[in-house]
């Protein structure tokens, strides 16, 4: 994805109580107000980091907060190409087509209902557990595509998300006032089909042209480029979470699958001061409290999602995590 989407994101982690570089760190990922907007992100980082957002300030609505205020000309090129259509119904649509430009992996549709339409947004990389707050500041950026066309006071019909509630019913009547669904089977944002055609307050062809043409031929290879310690503990994790349903991973079978020699990757986290151990704890730690937060998922089915024989041995490393039962840290949510 882009980074335009992490524009002011510094600001608002220190809004939230937080320290920038400490919630960078956990996630391996470079946090800076003033990062070029098409430089490519991986979204796992993105998800990842409004999630450590959230658990760090024990604000479960960071994402709801950070969507509502972020505007379609903070979003680059992507935001430019919606104030620039002709009409709100365009921009809806180039929105649609053209999100794939901006975040690979996610799927978006324009659907045709009775009395309106629906646009669905949904990660389809199965890796990305936590996407929870991506998927609710998301939510907020579609709403302000509408308002900047109709008014601070429009609303949408209703909101579904994939996941179970995050936050109390007053954070989502805030940033949407309309009716929210939970665990439906795609995040989507439901709308009549009235006022579409009104124009856009940035209408401008020329422009649009010459944006969408930016847009669609950047180059997507084109990484911000982490320093090799964050490059190697993000590939850890990743194959680690890969892994785990498979049991517990041994360092030469993750030497093997990250193409570098035993010793090697032995050596190169020990130069970081991480153990192979402390990585596999925090990335089943993190996974563990993610997957809690679905009430789809039974709890003998997330030990075995991370890697547990039994649920006795999930059960006696999450209360070694949070100081309580996996059955109370899913009453508190």
């Amino acid at each position: 994805m882009l980074a335009a989407a992490m524009t002011g994101v510094s600001s608002f982690i220190r809004q939230q109580g937080c320290d920038p570089d400490i919630i960078a760190k956990s996630v391996g990922l470079q946090v800076a107000d003033e990062l070029p907007p098409t430089l490519a992100l991986r979204l796992e980082d993105y998800c990842n980091l409004f999630e450590q957002i959230a658990c760090q300030s024990g604000r479960y609505d960071s994402g709801l907060v950070y969507g509502r205020q972020f505007q379609p000309d903070q979003l680059g090129l992507l935001g430019y190409i919606t104030l620039s259509s002709a009409t709100l119904r365009s921009a809806l649509v180039n929105l649609i087509e053209l999100f794939p430009y901006h975040q690979k992996a996610t799927q978006t549709r324009l659907v045709r209902m009775p009395n309106g339409f629906r646009i669905e947004y949904r990660i389809m990389d199965p890796l990305i557990s936590q996407r929870a707050q991506d998927a609710e500041l998301t939510m907020g950026m579609i709403c302000n595509v509408f308002r900047r066309a109709l008014g601070s006071t429009w609303r949408p019909d209703t909101i579904w998300f994939e996941h179970a509630r995050q936050s109390d019913p007053a954070a989502y009547a805030a940033a949407f006032d309309a009716p929210v669904f939970f665990q439906r089977e795609t995040s989507a944002l439901i709308f009549s089909d009235r006022d579409l055609d009104i124009k856009m307050p940035g209408a401008d062809a020329g422009l649009l042209t010459l944006l969408r043409e930016s847009l669609t031929h950047l180059d997507h290879t084109t990484r911000l480029a982490p320093n090799h310690r964050d490059d190697l503990l993000l590939q850890v994790r990743r194959e680690v979470k890969s892994m785990l349903p498979d049991g517990v991973i041994k360092l030469p079978l993750l030497a093997e699958k990250l193409r570098i020699p035993r010793w090697t990757l032995q050596r190169r986290l020990d130069a970081m001061g991480v153990t192979y151990t402390e990585l596999v704890d925090e990335t089943r730690r993190g996974m563990a409290q993610s997957y809690l937060q679905q009430s789809g998922l039974a709890i003998s089915e997330i030990a075995y999602l991370l890697g547990y024989s039994e649920v006795s041995a999930f059960s006696r490393a999450f209360r070694k995590w949070f100081g309580i039962s996996p059955q109370a840290f899913r009453k508190t949510k």
